[in-house]
């Protein structure tokens, strides 16, 4: 059996998705490096926390947008499958 949809997800969608979450992880991690509660620790122990935070942020960042972005395909689809079947 042969299936006939369109993917959903395609190359370009998860490396603008990669791309998107790498600057989210660089912007994160330098406003989460203001906000470490480590004031007395070393410069990397500071860096080392707001990385560590940083992480977890951007990978919820990458899933939201790969939902968002699959959610969004399917709905173009449908629409589109919509209107030719018109």
């Amino acid at each position: 059996m042969e299936n006939t949809q369109p993917k959903l997800i395609s190359r370009q969608g998860i490396v603008i998705d990669l791309a998107l979450t790498s600057l989210f992880f660089v912007f994160m991690t330098l406003v989460l490096k203001q906000n470490v509660p480590w004031t007395e620790a070393p410069l990397a122990w500071q860096w080392a926390g707001a990385v560590y935070a940083s992480i977890c942020l951007s990978l919820l960042f990458w899933m939201a947008a790969c939902l968002f972005r699959v959610t969004l395909t399917d709905q173009r689809l449908r629409k589109k499958q919509k209107s030719a079947a018109q």
